[in-house]
């Protein structure tokens, strides 16, 4: 796929910054996720914009989908990565539509502006992080990424409990109960602010016949 790229290099960039594109290039040579996104932007790449991108991070993932930034010297191109699927979603600025700021955890525009603000100062990325990383049985989200709001699976940082079983979601936004996006909203941003608890392999529920214990026949 690397000398694909190549091609669309030569046609994207200046002829004195290829050598700086192809050694971005050479830096992903074995990171196929990386690659994917890195010929979709050349192939597609506006023809008055001649900068090399100078590296790619990732905002959020979510179930395996992945929210990255392409980081060029004078913009910010934000894609949407699933599977072998790269999907342009825009330059750095712009509100996320709707399904996306659902998609990544974003409770609003404002939420997603905020990571927005240090790009630059993330560190590359690599898809070599995720690999060999178990799921959450329940919503599927990779271990070490926060859950599908709701799942059961989620601790809720407050009190250590199931978080969509104790009060604290309640306790903290002093209602009854939540009537509403808004409320929905505010509460994501407290649970943000507290610190949502990421989803690790020992949160798995054990299930009739899976412990190791009742494999092993112990009482």
């Amino acid at each position: 796929m690397a000398e694909e790229i190549e091609i669309f290099v030569r046609y994207a960039v200046a002829e004195e910054s290829y050598g700086e594109a192809m050694q971005v290039v050479a830096r992903y040579s074995d990171d196929i996720p990386a690659l994917l996104l890195l010929r979709e932007f050349y192939r597609s790449l506006p023809e008055v914009r001649e900068e090399p991108v100078e590296k790619i991070v990732e905002l959020a993932s979510q179930q395996g989908v992945k929210l990255l930034a392409v980081i060029t010297h004078g913009f910010e191109y934000l894609y949407a990565l699933d599977g072998e699927r790269v999907v342009f979603i825009s330059e750095n600025g712009p509100d996320l539509d709707e399904e996306h700021l659902a998609i990544f955890g974003y409770p609003a525009q404002e939420d997603f502006h905020q990571a927005c603000n240090s790009l630059r100062e993330l560190t590359d990325y690599s898809s070599a992080v995720t690999l060999g990383k178990e799921k959450c049985p329940v919503c599927f989200t990779l271990e070490g990424e926060y859950h599908q709001l709701g799942c059961p699976v989620e601790v809720c940082p407050w009190c250590m409990g199931q978080l969509n079983h104790c009060n604290c979601r309640f306790d903290q936004l002093g209602v009854e109960q939540i009537l509403d996006d808004e409320e929905l909203a505010r509460f994501q941003r407290l649970l943000i602010a507290k610190g949502r608890i990421r989803y690790s392999s020992d949160q798995a529920p054990a299930y009739p016949g899976m412990s190791a214990g009742l494999d092993q026949g112990e009482p």
